[in-house]
């Protein structure tokens, strides 16, 4: 934990915050009313509970449909009470019915952590590396993963932000031989494109394979966001990172 004090203010000197990093909830005193539109690079969302104690967190979820609090935490034994805090006009109030009342997309929540846990939502999506999706030679796995005790439909889609990576959806297929399987490389359109996939049961898992289109990249090093959802209104978004190292300029 870090506090942050304006620069006229006498205990300027105290602060130990100095920077604003992604997918961490910061506590903001405001004198009036204002829009605070906040722009950086999208990273992988990471929650560090603190176990037997009130964490300031705020996850991704659907803008339009978010999901309630009790079908985000459905897949989290620490999180599964109404141990939940919103700030209601100015103060903070309980959450009294998890199942009726829904979560809101940039909104934090003082929730406390019933022991440890490291619960992203219910819909939890792994890559290779930390930062992201690193395509480059042959396919890359994203795994998606259902933590809840209820099936849901995920669906992929790439934004629209700036020039988008160039991917293919890697299937297996039936060759003609006898049980002959064969990836197929299903390309997705230029720019923005969704993805309906398979349905997944409470505690699956489907590992979708991405592959960049090398000869389709226009710079050096590319940057996207994927979006991946639920039915239910969970929502991870990753970057996606291509390089196509012969358009490099020489030095």
């Amino acid at each position: 934990m870090g506090v942050w004090y304006a620069e006229d203010r006498p205990d300027a000197f105290l602060k130990s915050l100095h920077a604003v990093h992604g997918q961490q909830a910061y506590l903001v005193h405001a004198t009036r009313g204002f829009v605070w539109e906040v722009t950086g690079a999208v990273v992988v969302p990471e929650v560090a509970w603190t176990p037997h104690a009130y964490n300031l967190v705020g996850f991704a979820v659907d803008a339009q449909s978010p999901p309630t609090f009790a079908q985000f935490f459905d897949g989290s034994p620490a999180h599964r009470h109404n141990r939940i805090y919103r700030l209601t006009d100015g103060v903070w109030r309980r959450v009294t019915a998890p199942g009726a009342e829904r979560m809101r997309s940039g909104e934090a929540f003082w929730i406390y952590c019933e022991g440890a846990s490291n619960y992203r939502g219910p819909l939890a999506v792994e890559t290779r590396t930390r930062q992201g999706v690193l395509v480059g030679q042959g396919a890359v796995p994203v795994t998606l993963r259902n933590r809840t005790s209820f099936p849901w439909y995920p669906c992929s889609s790439m934004s629209r932000a700036g020039a988008t990576v160039p991917l293919s959806l890697v299937v297996r297929a039936l060759g003609e031989g006898q049980g002959e399987m064969r990836s197929v490389s299903v390309p997705r359109p230029e720019g923005a494109w969704s993805f309906e996939l398979p349905a997944l049961e409470a505690g699956q898992s489907l590992q979708v394979p991405l592959e960049v289109r090398t000869e389709s990249l226009t710079r050096p090093a590319q940057a996207s966001v994927l979006r991946v959802r639920s039915d239910v209104g969970a929502e991870v978004w990753l970057p996606v990172f291509a390089i196509r190292p012969d358009l490099e300029e020489p030095r």
